[in-house]
């Protein structure tokens, strides 16, 4: 089940426990306590504890005597440094997104882990030391963000920390800074719990725009090139350095991508702008309706292009919301790779959980699987538009409801996507959410896949 996080069911947490006896002959030496850390874990928990002080009454009053010090440091799997806490602190967690003060925040990564024990006084009859770590594991969950946003580093009104704020009061989960050819706002915010922010740059160009998502610096400067092979060997740096390169607004009147959509390098389209009126979004969806018939396969995101509070274009509207297994920057990444996602025009839009046979939007299903959808938070009026490519199915909700759930057979069409559109009094439909495709493997073998650009 696929759940959005604050719904999350909390799974079972593993605890690992054992002790470590320090001799009097150990004191004033480190020592390595290794332990190993199994896959698919987000956070993880260390307490230790052991004897630190004497105490017993002489008759008359209470004696206090401090008997040993043992200090605590970590390294994650190979031998990556986190921090050190001393003999301050008998609790440390790590996580991607967050850690305790005084170490880096770090992926899970599965492997040999080692507390550093630090023998600083040691009483003669010894000391042990017992070490609990627990492990909480991974699950997966909606997480919703945004992938286009600008701060006072280049055009916008608000810092990179005002942005963060004003996100998760908005209900999002993660946020993407994009400042105009510009990454120096990268790694400079200050952490908050509870959202995730990640590393970009809108690489900007008279002749079209490129989001650069995921590392903090994508290309070397200059950032400027006049001609196409140009062009493409800077979006290509930005690949080789890890980042996800996202066309954005490409059939956008002033700012669209004009170099040609099959010249360049991508990973991604910017499906959904909200600086673009509407008939530009569906020019683009259009395209990629096309894209999809041929048999590419072209995974999609949304961003607000938020650079001040105006109609349209406010932070989260639109809305990218991730199947993805934790909310640290790797996860995040790889379900927005995968095409792990669908775009709603509000973080309290419409939602869908979409699975067939264990898979999700933008994976590849067998022709014997089922597609179930389930749509939430609807209304009165909303339009739910099924499309293959051998046409489309809409279904009209006359009534009331708030979810909806409907299944479909994957044998015999090459994809299915949803679209939902919600009445407006006195306008056409708006545009409410739209999803990733599942995209069908034919039964006779062939596997063949059009890739993207050049």
């Amino acid at each position: 089940m696929v759940r959005r996080r604050d719904e999350a069911m909390e799974t079972e947490n593993r605890q690992l426990t054992w002790e470590r006896f320090v001799t009097k002959q150990e004191e004033g030496q480190y020592f390595p306590v290794e332990f190993l850390v199994p896959e698919g874990i987000r956070e993880l928990e260390i307490w230790y504890e052991y004897e630190r002080f004497a105490e017993w009454t002489d008759g008359v009053k209470s004696v206090r005597v401090e008997k040993n010090i043992v200090d605590f440091a970590l390294c994650a799997a190979q031998e990556k440094y986190l921090g050190s806490s001393g003999s301050d602190r008998s609790c440390i967690r790590i996580s991607a997104c967050e850690s305790s003060q005084g170490f880096a925040a770090s992926e899970i990564v599965p492997g040999t882990w080692k507390i550093i024990l630090g023998a600083y006084k040691i009483s003669e009859e010894g000391c042990a030391v017992r070490y609990t770590v627990t492990f909480f594991p991974k699950q997966l969950s909606i997480y919703r963000g945004d992938t286009h946003l600008h701060t006072t580093g280049s055009d916008g009104c608000l810092t990179a920390d005002e942005v963060a704020w004003t996100a998760k009061k908005e209900g999002l989960d993660y946020v993407f800074v994009t400042d105009h050819n510009n990454y120096a706002h990268n790694g400079q915010w200050k952490r908050q719990k509870g959202m995730t922010v990640l590393p970009g740059a809108e690489w900007t160009h008279y002749r079209g725009h490129a989001g650069m998502l995921g590392v903090n610096q994508p290309f070397e400067n200059p950032f400027c090139v006049n001609r196409p092979e140009e062009m493409r060997e800077k979006l290509a740096e930005a690949g080789e350095r890890g980042a996800l390169v996202v066309l954005n607004h490409p059939f956008c009147p002033n700012c669209g991508w004009r170099w040609g959509m099959e010249s360049a390098p991508y990973d991604l389209i910017e499906i959904w702008n909200g600086a673009c009126p509407d008939r530009v979004n569906r020019r683009c969806l259009e395209w990629w309706d096309r894209q999809l018939k041929e048999g590419k396969r072209i995974p999609v995101i949304g961003g607000s292009d938020f650079h001040r509070t105006e109609y349209g274009r406010m932070i989260g509207s639109p809305c990218t919301c991730l199947y993805a297994l934790s909310e640290s920057p790797g996860d995040l990444l790889e379900a927005m790779k995968r095409g792990h996602a669908y775009v709603t025009y509000a973080p309290e839009g419409p939602m869908v959980w979409a699975e067939a046979g264990g898979c999700l939007p933008g994976d590849e299903i067998s022709e014997s699987e089922q597609i179930r959808l389930r749509f939430e938070k609807l209304k009165k009026g909303d339009r739910i538009v099924l499309i293959t490519d051998l046409g489309e199915e809409t279904i009209e909700l006359s009534e009331q409801i708030q979810s909806y759930v409907c299944t479909r057979k994957a044998k015999g069409i090459s994809y299915l996507r949803a679209e939902l559109y919600r009445a407006v009094p006195g306008l056409d439909d708006m545009p409410a959410m739209l999803t990733n495709p599942f995209y069908v493997r034919r039964e006779t073998g062939d596997d063949s896949k059009n890739h993207i650009g050049v």
